[in-house]
């Protein structure tokens, strides 16, 4: 060989992998509780939005149904809802990607994601993930 390096970037084992599957607020602040806090311990962390679970990762949340009451609910407890918790683990850090396939079945294109979320398909999580502990939302 002749110079020639590959270079693979997968998580370690103090990583966490995320995956949000369900367009529920409960589960998606729970997620992002857990990203947050891994985040501030300086784990690395790699959140992945498929099926429903890509609304997340929309500039609208209005393809959350229960956005607004779960927001207010948060926000009277004086708890940060998941409007502040995704901007402080994009902040912080976190990769932030969304399935191809289900960015398409939610009739949603990139343009419709905050800035910084790249658009892959489960094969570039799964290789991303690496040896990262996976939880799913």
């Amino acid at each position: 060989m002749t110079g020639l390096t590959v270079e693979t970037q997968t998580a370690s084992s103090e990583a966490l992998a995320l995956l949000l599957v369900e367009a529920r607020y409960e589960r998606l602040h729970a997620a992002f509780m857990v990203a947050a806090t891994a985040l501030a311990l300086g784990r690395p962390v790699i959140l992945f939005g498929m099926g429903s679970g890509v609304v997340a990762f929309c500039r609208s949340w209005e393809a959350l149904p229960d956005h607004a009451q779960g927001e207010a609910g948060r926000l009277n407890a004086g708890v940060a809802g998941v409007e502040v918790l995704r901007d402080a683990i994009q902040e912080m850090g976190a990769e932030m990607m969304v399935c191809d396939s289900g960015l398409k079945a939610m009739n949603l294109g990139a343009e419709d994601l905050v800035d910084g979320v790249r658009v892959v398909g489960l094969p570039t999580f799964l290789d991303r993930a690496g040896a990262a502990r996976q939880l799913v939302f």
